[in-house]
Formats: C-alpha cells, structure tokens, sequence
C-alpha cells in the first residue's frame, strides 16, 4: 500500500466533486469542506469508504497509519511527497521495479552508503541496473 493514500485519492476526489454538479466558474477556488453540501462530502467520501469496507483488517491498520502519518507531515513534506508520486506514476514499470529495488535497498544503509549507491547507479548503463535490479529485488509487496 502506498504510504500517500490521501494525496493519491485527492485528484479522484476533486475530480468527483467537480462531477457531481457543483456549478464553480472556472476563477473561482473551490468552497471550503464546510461550504460543502452533504451529497458534495458524501460523493467525496465514497470511494474511501468503500475501500475501507472491503479492505482486510491489517490493510485498514495500513491505511490509518499512513492517514496518521500524512497528518503529522508539513505542508512542505507534502508537497515533497506529491512530487515524487507524480514522478513515479510517470515511470515505465521497469524504472518502478527499479524504484522499488533501490528504495528497499537504501532502507537499511547508512546516509553515506546511501550516497554511495546513488553515485554507483548514475554511473551505471541499463544493462547494469537490471542485473543491479536482478541482484538486489525490491522487496515483496504486501498488499493483504
């Protein structure tokens, strides 16, 4: 799972309310949550609760931690983390299963090590990364 569920679900979400009739002239800022009909935060709500209802108890765990933790992020780690979902949903799946490899790679390195590795993989040719990649899979994808 993702850990920026809420960020990914937003688009949906504003696409949604945009379709579901509310009439906004195309300068004007969308209304507050509060200036929201119920039927506008019912359309909204929805899709996330129809996902919670038919997750498994341990991917609804997932999902509210990772609720909790973009709670507790800055504006500016937000943005951090929007930009870097928009930068690997426009991955090929080969640059995402490198993604993946990379990043659980790094998870246990140390900050020099870290550099280390992304030095190495700028200086790599595409056969190199994938036998990197062969090496070093991305870790299992637990998605309950």
């Amino acid at each position: 799972m993702n850990a920026y569920l809420p960020s990914r679900l937003l688009p949906v979400l504003l696409v949604l309310l945009c379709a579901g009739g509310a009439a906004f002239a195309q300068d004007a800022a969308p209304p507050a949550w509060e200036q929201l009909s119920p039927a506008q935060r019912d359309a909204l709500v929805a899709p996330l609760r129809d996902r919670w209802n038919s997750a498994p108890p341990a991917q609804r765990q997932r999902m509210l931690q990772h609720g909790q933790r973009w709670q507790s992020m800055t504006p500016e780690q937000r943005d951090q983390a929007r930009k870097g979902m928009r930068r690997f949903d426009g991955m090929s799946p080969e640059q995402r299963e490198q993604a993946r490899a990379l990043f659980g790679k790094m998870r246990g390195m140390s900050p020099e090590q870290r550099k280390e590795l992304r030095a190495r993989w700028g200086t790599m040719t595409n056969d190199q990364r994938r036998q990197w990649v062969r090496d070093n899979p991305p870790p299992p994808r637990n998605r309950d």
